[in-house]
């Protein structure tokens, strides 16, 4: 299912989720940008350049599924000429955007084709997942992204139209990074031993789709939520039915499970980023080249 894309005044937004402080990513002083996530905010950074001054409301290392915004959040919101985000990654994000009402929205999930929420194929029931019709983590749609760069060109362009043509410039430049990583997702993935993606938070289903690929999540989308000792079972069973020979742990999680299953099942293990957040040096296309790496891998891609 796909969504026209939404740049409109934050009374037509749906009602979402997110979590976190926010910390100031940008060195602008010209239009003022809200971010949900890192991804966004390294987007809105590299098509608005100097002339955009990002936001980003959940830190590095913080499960946005359970993120809280602070009273000081809302009002930096409510006062943003953009705010760009992903709708049910965390409710508190998605309230506050609907009680602060921003003057301009880019939703990704409007924009990229989302997936069922249920694409892992596990589902315990729990609170945090019958909440979401779609999975969240729509930034991790590296072929769909310039969809969502063009579409925080065409909202910056919209706030300051003086500088359309430097924003349109910017999101083209970037547009043809984000194609080069396709392509080379595309490549690196095209021959693999195995197309198994055993990982410890469902967080991939927009990867493993879009590359001919199949995730099994160990947990649900609640990191926090240990999965069940039948779930573990089987993971364990589908990992021996499909000779999978390692388990991918999202950076965000504990790896405690993952210890556990590989070590009984004598599997090796992958780390992989959800990329919510960047150290010094890094960026969205490094870690997401890292991913590719570590995919290869697990994989016996050649």
């Amino acid at each position: 299912m796909k969504r026209s894309f939404l740049a409109v005044p934050a009374a037509a937004a749906l009602a979402l989720p997110l979590t976190a402080c926010a910390t100031d990513s940008g060195s602008g002083s010209g239009v003022t940008v809200v971010a949900e996530l890192y991804p966004y905010a390294w987007i809105a950074e590299q098509v608005g350049g100097d002339l955009v001054n990002v936001t980003t409301l959940v830190p590095a290392g913080t499960d946005a599924h359970t993120f809280e915004v602070s009273p000081k959040q809302v009002t930096e919101i409510g006062g943003a000429d953009l705010v760009v985000l992903t709708g049910a990654v965390a409710t508190a994000v998605d309230d506050a955007v609907s009680q602060a009402a921003p003057a301009h929205i880019v939703d990704a999930a409007t924009i990229v084709d989302v997936l069922p929420a249920s694409e892992d194929e596990h589902d315990d029931g729990d609170a945090e997942e019958e909440h979401a019709a779609y999975d969240p983590h729509t930034w991790l749609a590296v072929d769909q992204l310039p969809a969502v760069v063009d579409a925080v060109a065409e909202a910056l362009a919209a706030i300051d139209p003086d500088h359309a043509d430097e924003f349109t410039t910017n999101a083209g430049a970037l547009d043809s990074r984000l194609a080069d990583l396709d392509a080379a997702y595309r490549t690196g993935l095209a021959s693999c031993e195995r197309d198994t993606v055993v990982v410890t938070h469902p967080a991939f289903g927009y990867l493993t789709s879009a590359y001919g690929l199949q995730q099994v999540g160990i947990s649900g989308f609640d990191e926090d939520t240990e999965p069940s000792p039948a779930r573990i079972q089987e993971v364990a069973d589908i990992a021996s039915q499909t000779g999978a020979t390692t388990i991918f742990m999202a950076n965000t999680s504990s790896p405690k499970v993952a210890d556990v299953l590989a070590s009984d099942l004598d599997l090796d293990t992958q780390v992989l980023s959800t990329i919510t957040g960047a150290a010094d040096g890094e960026d969205y296309i490094s870690l997401a080249q890292d991913n590719l790496t570590a995919l290869q891998q697990g994989l016996g891609c050649s």
